[in-house]
Order: C-alpha cells, then structure tokens, then sequence
C-alpha cells in the first residue's frame, strides 16, 4: 500500500513537473514569436530610454567605485541623488545578476531576464495552486490565463516594473501557506523583501496582496483544524504576521528610507478628488478587463468576484469582501498610487489573488459546491454592469467587444454547468486572452525595431566617446544628438564613466533643474511628456551646461519627414559653433571650446534680484556673461564682488533696460519680425490675425519664412518664442523651427508638459536669412511672436575665468575631486545641480555652499591655489543601512527559530 502510494506520488511530481516545463516554454515561444525576425523584446519609448540604460549606469558605476551602496548620480542630468532614479532597480536583485556579466549588454541582458521571469512568474504560480490542492487541469489553465493576461507579457518588454516582482509575489503566496501552516517564516520574509528591491512602487499593493491572503489563510487553517478564533488569538496572529512583514521593510531600508527623502520633494503629477469620489464604489470595467494597464483578465474575473460574495465560509468572504472593496473603491488606487492620481496600474498585484479566486471557483463548479442559480446570476450582473459602464472613458469604444466576452461566458457556464464539464471555462478565457494578447502586440506596435536598438547601443559609439574622454583633461560634458526617436532612447545613456550629460527622464527628478529649463532659461521642450528633459539644440543652453562634445552616429533623419517625432541634424553639415573633432566609422564627434566647464572661478557676477528682471532674451544671454548668486547681505565680505558686477550693469534700479544695453556692449542683440507667408489648401490653412497665426491642417505643413532684420550681423542666433492657444485641446500641437521641436501635449494627458510659449534659440548659418518651419497637424493659434537676431561680438570668456581641473583617478561616484587656481575673491560656479546632501571642501577645510544660477551648486572662494572637495551624501542613506542591518538581525532571529520549530501551524 505504501508502495503503491509512493509511486502516485512520484507520478504526481512528474507530472507537476512536465506541466511547470510546458508553462515556462510556452511563456519564452510566446516572447519569441511576438518578437518576430525584426523586433527585440523591449520597447520603444520608457523601455529604450528608462528600464535598459539606467540600470546600466547602476553597474557601471558600481565597476568604477566597487561599491553597491551609491548616492550620487553625477553623469545624468546635470548630476543627481542617485535615489531619485532608484525605481529602476537600483537595488533589485534581477539587476544585481548582470553586475557578473560585464560582456552582455543590458539591454540584452534585461530581455533575456524578462522572458526567464516571465516563465518563472508562471511556474511558480502553478506550482503555488498545486501546493494548495487544486487539480492539474484547474490549475493549468488559471497558470495559462496568468500568463496571457494584459500586464504579464506586455510589460515584461515596455514598463518591466509593472510586472518584475511577479515571481516574488508568488513565491510570497507559498510564503504565507507556509507560515499559517507551518509556522515557517523565512520564505514569506525573504519574498517581501525581494519584491521591494525589486519594485518598490508596485510592491505597496503587493504587501497589500499578502495581507489579505494571510487573512483568508488565517481563518481556513483555524476553520480545517476546528479551532475557534478569539480576538486574543486573532491579535497575537496578527502582530506576529506584522512584524515578519516589518522585517522585510526593515531590511529593504537601504532602499526605502533614502528614496522616501528623494521623493518627499517631488509635487509630481497630482489631480485633487473630493472625498466623494474617493469614497464612492465604482465598477472601472477596464480596471478589470483587456488591458495592460490594469489586472488585464477577461470578464470572468468580474464574474467570479461576484460569485465570491454569495459564499458562506468567513475565511472565503474576507478574501472575496477584501478584494472587492479594494478594487471598486477609488480610495486604495488613490493611495497606492501615492495619493498623485487614481491609476489601475497599482492594483496588478491583485492578478494572482483574482486567478486564486477563479481556481477556486471553477474546483467549486466541479465539486457542485456552487448552485446553477448562485452561478448563473452573477453572470447576468456582470453583463449588467459591463452595459451599464459603456459611455465611460476608453471602454466606450470597446464595451460591445467586451459584452460579447460576458455573453459568451454565460452561454458556455450554461452548457457545461449541467454537464458537469468545467474545461470549457478555462479554455474560452485564455482562448480569448490569447487573441487580445496576439492583436494587441500588434497593434501596439510597442516593441523596437531590431536596427533601430543595434544603432541606438552600436558600441562604435562607445569606443568614439572613450576616445575622446581620453584625450579630454577639462571637465564637459559629452551629448548625443540624433533625430527625436534617438535623442529619446539616449536621454539617459551613459557610454563612459567620464561622460557627463544634462539630458533626463526620470519619474522622479531634481525639481530646481525642472523649473530652470522649463521657466528660467525656457529651454524647447521637444515631447509631451514633462518628465523627458531630452538634449537640448539651443547653443546658449549647450554653452551654458559645457556640452563640449557632441555626438551623432549615422544618416539622420529629415525634421519633416517620419511621424513627428523624428527631427534630425544633417552629419555632413556643420554645427554651428561646433567643429568636426573624430570620426570612427559612422560616428562623427563635433567640439565646441568655446563652453562653459562644468565648474569654473569668476567674480563676474549678478544678484538673483538683478537677474529676474531681464526678459528673453537677455536673460538667456546673461547665463552665459554672467554667474547668478543669491542677493548679497549687507557687510557681508562679497560686497566687492556684488558691486562690481552691478558696475557692469549700470549699477541702476531704473528697469531691465539699461542691464540689457550693458549685455550690448559683447552682445548684438537686434529686433527682427519672421514673415510667415500665409496659405490655404485642401487640407491646410495658415491665415494672418492681428497678434498671430492661425493654422488648421491635418498633416505636417512645411513653410519657408523669410527673417527681416534692420542690419546683418555674423554668426547669427535666431532669438524667437510665441504663445501657443491649442484649439484642440485633447490632441499634441508640435512647431518645428529649422530642427528644433516644440510640442504642448494634449490637456488630458496624464504628463501633461504645460508647455504653453515655444522658445527658440537656433544658431543660423552664416548670411542665412530664410528658415524652414513644420507645424504639426491640429487646429490651434500661435500669438505674441518676438523675435531677434543676437550674435557675440567681444568673444571674452571673462566668466569661465579660472578653470577647476578635475583629479581624474579621485573623481567618481559621490566625490568630485580637483584643483583651481583663482587670481580675485569670487565664486565658484558650478552647473551641478544644487542639493542639501553636498558637502564641500576647499582645502581640506568645509566650506558653505549656496544656490548660484537659480538651480546649481556654488560657494565662494578666496584669491589662491585651491584643493577643492565636493561630496554628495544621500539624505537618509546612513539611516536605511543602519535600519537594514536591524531588519536583518531580525530576520536571522526568525530563521534560527525556525530551524528549531516543528513543522507545525502557529500563531506566532
């Protein structure tokens, strides 16, 4: 009999391991054939520019410092709390793996990752339902709809973190049996731990997830062993569930308390509710249904839950009533998302819980535990509801698509109810997901194309760039520039450690440095997105932010050909202002010596108070003649300096005009007007107003205008900026201006840029008095144009005065380390991006620093030869170790106990 009962049980194991084989291979098939022969596993867009080189940077630095722990960021984006970037896996063990494979590429790297987690995601959860009792075919098939539900594959190549803690949120689901059952506490612990570092964001929800299933465990271990639960006993349960759970937050604290502080800063993107709409129950079909972007199962989900609610059992009503009170209240997708906005993202975590609940209910059907009129009426009230929610946002356009899913849901439950056949319920959902999968791909069109990323990671960029840097001792930055798709896939590339650039896409980011492109300097803004600070074409911008170098790597693309989005730069011409420097196959460097450095001496200085009363485009003008200090304290020993720089102003309190003529005496600077000549076709109508331009076209218009200035002038900069009045409000208004791009994105998109005035500063070719504008198909007003020709006369570098040199073998990670050698008292400027966490030293001594420029780190310095120290540490950084440390005593305490402990249920 024992005989006989060991075989089955192998037999049961062999089969549970041939299913989880099918499983993981049919989860990589699936990725390589929506891959295709011309396509890559990654996406155009956040994948590109986000996911696949920011992780990167994360393993390049950590090759050049040697430490895990880093705080500074100070190659992207002017220099950064490396925390700001932290969800992208900072400290995510899927991304830790690649630091051993230095040969790979990340990318390649994330995409193979990504398929391997995808599969492992699915193994997992079939093998949790099978741990739980649930019959081959039952959980089978829920493993086949958790695989093709919306987010699974489809984030696996565009926003990976959407879906890269999945493994470890099932490995937390057996964590939690485990633990009720058992009384093991290290595989729940070590799960919730793994899925913070690796998504911190999405793993609030999945904590969440975890609860509600320990409570549903909780009371079905109590209710199988006959127990009665008192709120003692209920009490001591929970508090020793918490603190297992308290454990895994503690010993992710290196990450979490850090990061907090980088946020705590951030107003982001935030849309005010009143307590109604957070209160009220809603039913968001999408939230449920055929979508990434939510938890993307078929209306069998919704019909489930609903089931769920007529069960008798308490431990099944608390994970039913759970579940359905998070996800109709608008409240919890509020505060899981930060409190910012109500998205369905943050609820993907409850996609394993919601296919738990269809297993469970499909083995009820088999076992008749539910009636044909328990079963057969929420299916009635889920076409209900599906009717009732069709005029609502986007599922207005698919509601008959998903009404004909319910309907045929019902039909099938009444077929196979009476024959007491239950494979049909499984086969129609992942039949239907799969087709939803199949067409979504491709109408998404999300993933690369396989030249466009084997162009975008061309390691002759690479091996350019390090060349370059090599023969470089200053300190600059080095930029890539390409057409709008590239500038977008590289805003946060960083080839080489020596590479600096001040391009950023971040969801979380430096709001002074926000603040100063888009309303103090007023730099383009090419994308709808406000997060993406792409590299900039203005050349005061470049001048400014020492972009040395720049980059370009093949054929570009025409600015009026392609979608829109691509606007180019011709590699044979000249940059103005820049001259071909390397060439390395079809990568050509170009150089400009005549930028700022990164950090420089000057007494060449204005007040902020000064400062703010020029307008464009002055004060672009001024960033490059002059350095911008906080207002000076009276007796303070910077007086010498502060009058000196009002004696190059005029020293008045007179208005803008007499600073603006001072900036006339280097700079010509002439009022021009831009003839637009007007134009009526088909489809395409340029009229003339009285204060503008009124444009209503249906594709992209290319015009030639001709400037009309009073005198010429050398080496020209086209100064021009209007206001933009969207007449079409739910749809994008870009302007192309020669190759520089605006765009003000539509009013309800969720990263809505505001960005309401174009500005421009476009360096002409000499004598070139024509320029080539393509406005955006839309229908929409551009008002108030102004516009100069502005050319440097007196070339002085009286600002970049003092040079700081850069001790290349000191310099790296948190610690910029040099020399400078200042003739006058000053100010040393920099265009690092200012920050709390700094601390500076001038000759081993600490010094004060201050916010110089509006947005960046500065601090006086005294006449002489200086060792200068600047070091950035991380707010909360050596509070999260110490936590982590905690967390982990903790948690060896737990696994010691556990190793002792019988294999038996316990409450604590």
């Amino acid at each position: 009999m024992k005989q006989a009962k060991g075989i089955n049980e192998r037999m049961r194991i062999k089969r549970i391991e041939a299913d989880c084989a099918v499983l993981g291979i049919l989860a990589i098939v699936i990725c390589l054939v929506l891959c295709g022969t011309g396509k890559v596993f990654g996406a155009d867009g956040d994948w590109m520019s986000q996911h696949s080189v920011i992780p990167d940077y994360f393993r390049q630095q950590f090759y050049e410092t040697g430490s895990l722990f880093p705080e500074f960021a100070a190659n992207i984006g002017g220099g950064q709390n490396i925390y700001h970037f932290s969800y992208y896996g900072l400290y995510s063990p899927v991304i830790l793996v690649s630091y051993l494979l230095p040969f790979v590429k990340m990318g390649d790297y994330l995409m193979g990752a990504s398929v391997l987690g995808l599969a492992a995601a699915v193994m997992l959860f079939y093998c949790w339902l099978r741990s739980r009792g649930f019959s081959g075919a039952v959980s089978f098939g829920t493993a086949l709809i958790f695989l093709l539900a919306g987010p699974m594959i489809y984030h696996s190549y565009s926003q990976v973190m959407f879906v890269n803690y999945m493994p470890f949120l099932c490995m937390g689901l057996w964590g939690v049996d485990r633990y009720f059952e058992r009384g093991k506490t290290m595989l729940f612990t070590l799960s919730v731990f793994l899925m913070i570092m690796t998504s911190y964001y999405f793993s609030i929800c999945g904590m969440l997830v975890l609860v509600l299933y320990g409570l549903h465990r909780y009371f079905q271990v109590k209710y199988v062993q006959g127990e009665s639960v008192t709120a003692g006993a209920f009490l001591t349960a929970g508090i020793g569930f918490g603190v297992r759970l308290a454990a895994a937050v503690m010993m992710s604290g290196i990450l979490l308390v850090p990061t907090a502080l980088a946020l705590s800063g951030r107003s982001g993107v935030t849309k005010e509710f009143s307590l109604t709409e957070l209160l009220w129950p809603e039913v968001n079909v999408f939230r449920f249904v055929y979508t990434p972007y939510g938890i993307g199962l078929t209306t069998l989900g919704i019909t489930v839950l609903i089931t769920g609610l007529t069960y008798r059992k308490f431990y099944e009503k608390v994970l039913t009533y759970g579940c359905a009170l998070v996800l109709a209240v608008p409240v919890f997708s509020w505060l899981l998302n930060g409190g910012l906005y109500i998205r369905d993202k943050a609820l993907i975590p409850f996609l394993p819980l919601l296919c738990y609940l269809i297993a469970d209910y499909l083995e009820k059907l088999k076992k008749r535990e539910v009636s044909f009129l328990n079963g057969f009426l929420p299916y009635l009230v889920t076409l209900g509801i599906l009717y009732a929610g069709r005029g609502r946002g986007s599922y207005a356009e698919y509601w008959k698509l998903v009404m004909l899913d319910g309907i045929v849901m019902a039909a099938c439950f009444l077929i196979l109810y009476r024959k007491k056949n239950i494979a049909g319920l499984i086969v129609v959902p992942a039949v239907f997901l799969a087709v939803f999968t199949g067409v979504y791909q491709s109408s998404a069109d999300g993933m690369a194309e396989k030249a466009f990323y084997d162009k975008v990671t061309d390691g002759e960029i690479g091996a350019a760039i390090e060349k370059v840097l090599e023969e470089e001792d200053g300190f600059y930055r080095t930029e890539q520039m390409g057409t709008g798709k590239e500038n977008e896939a590289n805003m946060n590339r960083i080839w080489n450690m020596g590479q600096y650039v001040s391009s950023v896409y971040s969801s979380s980011y430096n709001e002074d440095y926000q603040e100063f492109r888009n309303s103090v300097f007023e730099a383009e803004e090419p994308f709808r997105n406000f997060l993406m600070q792409s590299v900039s074409r203005n050349p005061l911008f470049q001048r400014f932010m020492g972009v040395k170098y720049l980059v370009l790597h093949g054929e570009q693309e025409d600015a009026s050909a392609g979608t829109g989005e691509n606007t180019g730069t011709d590699t044979e011409s000249e940059i103005p202002g820049y001259e071909l420097y390397e060439t390395a196959g079809d990568v050509k460097v170009y150089r400009n010596e005549d930028v700022s450095p990164i950090a420089y001496g000057t007494d060449r200085v204005m007040t902020e108070e000064e400062y703010e009363t020029l307008e464009f485009p002055y004060d672009q003008i001024a960033l490059v003649e002059y350095a911008v200090v906080e207002n000076e304290d009276n007796g303070e020993p910077e007086t010498r300096i502060m009058n000196a720089g009002k004696a190059a102003l005029g020293n008045t309190k007179d208005g803008n005009a007499d600073r603006e003529k001072e900036i006339q005496k280097d700079w010509k600077v002439i009022p021009a007007e831009l003839a637009i000549p007007q134009l009526e076709e088909n489809d395409c109508s340029l009229k003339k107003t009285d204060n503008g331009y009124i444009v209503q076209t249906k594709e992209k218009q290319i015009i030639s205008a001709r400037i009309e200035a009073g005198e010429e002038i050398k080496q020209p900069i086209l100064f021009l900026q209007f206001r933009v009045r969207n007449h079409k409000a739910s749809k994008d208004v870009s302007v192309w201006v020669e190759e520089e791009k605006n765009t003000l994105s539509a009013k309800n998109h969720i990263y809505y840029n505001g960005n309401k005035t174009f500005t421009y500063g476009i360096a002409l070719q000499e004598g070139q008095r024509d320029v080539e504008i393509t406005f955006g198909k839309g229908d929409y007003e551009i008002t108030d144009i102004r516009c100069w020709l502005g050319c440097e006369e007196r070339k002085n570098r009286s600002l970049y005065q003092y040079e700081f040199l850069p001790d290349q073998e000191q310099t790296g990670g948190n610690r910029i380390t040099g020399s400078i050698e200042v003739e006058n008292d000053g100010y040393f400027i920099t265009t690092i991006l200012y920050d709390t966490g700094f601390e500076v030293l001038v000759d081993g001594q600490k010094t004060d620093y201050e916010k110089v420029n509006t947005a960046f780190l500065g601090f006086k310095i005294p006449q002489g030869s200086h060792q200068v120290e600047i070091v950035y540490h991380a707010p909360g950084a050596a509070a999260g170790k110490g936590i982590s440390m905690m967390g982990a005593v903790i948690f060896f305490c737990f696994a010691l106990v556990d190793r002792k402990r019988p294999g038996k249920s316990s409450d604590f």
